[in-house]
């Protein structure tokens, strides 16, 4: 009759059968990692559980689910993301360093501006940003409706910009022909970060003038 025993490790394994603790921090950060590299799509059980080198059925006892793992990771990002920012004074400042920082949260994580095509950012902070730049606006002396619909212009500004930036990679990369290049526009003028920073004085410029000279309600189309 055989006097072996098993290992402790092996034998607390067979006992509990339970698949061994992750914390939730280490599956967000890892979850992240993912999301960024491949896509929010590629954030799954198996894929998170490779990465940490633990069954799919601790993350998902941990997560509850795919998609509350993934809505997390993003509000962590988000809340992170605007937790840091340091606000100043006068409205112009605040719309530049809204747009600023938007840009480049949306630059350092391509997944949130994948989850915001299909939904609105949240995370703690995410309305609080809103909020403030909003208020900035009715500071300059717009009226609620043209406040909040020239903090949309400024915020389609900076998500259109990325999300071009994003899909088309640098100039060297767009797919034209060589007389098409010789005859771009943007053939000797086509640096992103002039182009955003151009851009963005142009919105802000705009919106100053019309706060200095508000349309009525009845003439806005």
């Amino acid at each position: 009759m055989s006097t072996d025993k098993a290992s402790p490790g092996k034998a607390g394994q067979a006992r509990s059968g339970r698949p061994r603790a992750v914390s939730f921090d280490a599956i967000l950060d890892a979850a992240t990692r993912i999301a960024d590299e491949r896509g929010l799509d590629a954030v799954t059980f198996r894929a998170v559980a490779e990465r940490l080198e633990v069954s799919p059925m601790a993350i998902h006892r941990t997560t509850g689910g795919v998609d509350a793992l993934r809505h997390a990771l993003v509000s962590r990002i988000v809340g992170e993301a605007t937790r840091s920012v340091d606000w100043p004074g006068d409205w112009q400042s605040i719309l530049r360093t809204f747009a600023n920082e938007l840009h480049d949260l949306l630059m350092r994580h391509p997944v949130v501006l994948e989850a915001h095509r299909s939904a609105p950012l949240v995370g703690p902070g995410a309305d609080d940003a809103a909020l403030r730049v909003v208020a900035a606006l009715r500071t300059a002396g717009l009226d609620e409706r043209a406040a909040v619909y020239a903090y949309g212009t400024l915020h389609d500004f900076v998500t259109g910009h990325v999300a071009i930036r994003l899909g088309r990679g640098g100039p060297e990369r767009l797919p034209l022909p060589p007389e098409r290049r010789a005859m771009s526009v943007f053939i000797e003028h086509h640096d992103y970060d002039r182009r955003f920073a151009y851009g963005l004085d142009l919105v802000i410029g705009g919106i100053t003038a019309a706060a200095a000279a508000p349309v009525p309600h009845e003439e806005q189309r």
